[in-house]
């Protein structure tokens, strides 16, 4: 044993010099294939009883020139974990690894795309799909998607497939286990390797041979988003993983309470482990865009960071996690849940990501929603006389105010629903004040185009989005009195 522990330790040996030659080999080896693992693709899928795909778009996609396809994906997924002696450190620059260890799966994919080649501008949206509700949640609408991109709904969480456990168990196998019932998902330690290998799949790189689920798009640039449960994967991806695969040119998290996920509560086969208020790592080498309405404004303060040449954060006052529409909520002074929406400036924010990375043309950058600590102690929203959040980004719902608004509330379900906080809150003013502030609706309506109009400048309403927003203001401004 000591002849042989000396040999190993020789460096005259020509024997010991090979062995570190083949162990190095193989290293290299495993680094490269850790850094380009890929799915192989199936479909496009056709059977199931339910007619179609889960998260299918409610709209009418062959008239704006899209077609949808779903796809299988089938390939081995590693985990992530800190390197040794680091840790998930406050500032979000992560010294992470992948493990070399890996595990088979099968997903699927939700593909909407331009029909023709000449339609598409280059850019996929990778959407990491939402599980927070124990199935999942994103889809395409009438919106900035269908203008020239195409969308990627990728299930990468073990919920998704699965469901939650027990008998109320809604995911994707359970709703249609014909069409699901192959998927095998390793859990959620795996996901952030399988959202990474669906990317590649789409990506400028993949092979175009065969199936693909890209219908042979000129793809160019990928941009990866997730709203609330998925923006706290993703900033996670951002910080430990992106630097190791660099498969995204841009990142969305929306209605982003700035959670990072700990790798070790996936590992664990914990559900709902939530980690430390984290910002984005400021070495990151492609743009992050950050859009919150009102509601995680508080919880997000500990992250809050400057905007710079990689980063933005828009906060929306007024609106917050979950909305309404307005013919929905409550009337007469009642409270009851927000019909604010922060989608405008979120349609707005996708195209400027897209010409950031396209053009490296920077967003505008916008103020944040103020915060005060005179009352508590502790930061809170500051708010004007109508009980508005000050600050912020201004729609012309709230810069021509006609209710109170709140990011958070207690509707949306009963007392009993943990999520009844994200419907926020809007009671709307009595009609004495509307009277004073708006004598009729012609004065209403003027006020209103005016903000519409600063809002478009400002770059935070897309020029697309202001009939539906103008058709709005018309209908709820028929109760106020005529010219």
């Amino acid at each position: 044993m000591n002849n042989t522990k000396k040999m190993a330790r020789g460096s005259s040996s020509p024997l010991a010099k090979f062995v570190t030659f083949l162990t190095w080999l193989a290293l290299c080896s495993a680094i490269e294939s850790a850094g380009t693992e890929t799915a192989i693709v199936s479909g496009p899928v056709t059977n199931g009883t339910k007619g179609g795909p889960f998260s299918a778009p409610r709209i009418d996609l062959a008239s704006r020139g899209y077609v949808m396809e779903e796809f299988f994906l089938d390939g081995d997924a590693s985990a992530y974990n800190f390197a040794d002696g680091a840790s998930s450190t406050p500032d979000g620059r992560w010294n992470t690894e992948r493990e070399i260890q890996s595990t088979a799966y099968r997903t699927r994919i939700l593909v909407v795309r331009p029909h023709k080649g000449s339609d598409f501008n280059g850019t996929v949206i990778v959407h990491w799909q939402n599980v927070t509700a124990g199935y999942e949640l994103g889809s395409v609408g009438d919106d900035e998607y269908l203008r020239g991109y195409a969308w990627v709904g990728v299930s990468a969480q073990a919920v998704g497939v699965n469901g939650f456990p027990g008998p109320e168990a809604a995911g994707l196998r359970q709703w249609d286990l014909e069409r699901y019932g192959s998927l095998n998902h390793p859990g959620d330690a795996y996901s952030y390797d399988i959202f990474t290998q669906a990317g590649r799949a789409v990506g400028p790189s993949r092979t175009k041979t065969g199936i693909d689920p890209m219908g042979g798009l000129d793809v160019i640039h990928l941009i990866a988003a997730g709203a609330s449960q998925s923006a706290g994967r993703l900033r996670t991806y951002i910080n430990g993983v992106h630097l190791l695969e660099n498969v995204f040119d841009g990142f969305i998290p929306y209605i982003d309470f700035s959670s990072t996920i700990p790798f070790e509560a996936d590992k664990g086969g914990s559900r709902r482990g939530m980690g430390q208020r984290t910002p984005i790592r400021t070495d990151i080498n492609v743009p992050v865009f950050v859009v919150n309405s009102e509601t995680e404004a508080e919880a997000y303060l500990p992250a809050r960071q400057p905007d710079s040449k990689t980063f933005r954060l828009w906060e929306v006052a007024g609106t917050s996690h979950v909305n309404v529409p307005r013919s929905m909520a409550a009337s007469g002074g009642a409270e009851g849940p927000n019909w604010m929406s922060y989608q405008p400036a979120y349609q707005a924010a996708i195209r400027h990501t897209h010409h950031w990375i396209v053009s490296d043309v920077e967003p505008p950058r916008m103020p944040r929603i103020t915060m005060t600590n005179a009352q508590t102690g502790r930061k809170t929203i500051e708010r004007d006389t109508n009980g508005n959040a000050v600050g912020g980004i201004r729609l012309p719902d709230l810069a021509i105010p006609t209710a109170r608004h709140r990011g958070a509330g207690r509707f949306g379900g009963g007392g009993d629903n943990r999520f009844a906080f994200l419907y926020g809150l809007s009671q709307d003013f009595d009609a004495e004040k509307l009277t004073k502030l708006y004598p009729n609706r012609n004065v209403f309506l003027e006020k209103y185009e005016r903000e519409l109009d600063r809002c478009v400048k400002a770059g935070v309403v897309l020029p697309e989005d202001v009939p539906a927003m103008r058709s709005r203001a018309k209908n709820w401004a028929q109760k106020l009195p005529p010219s």
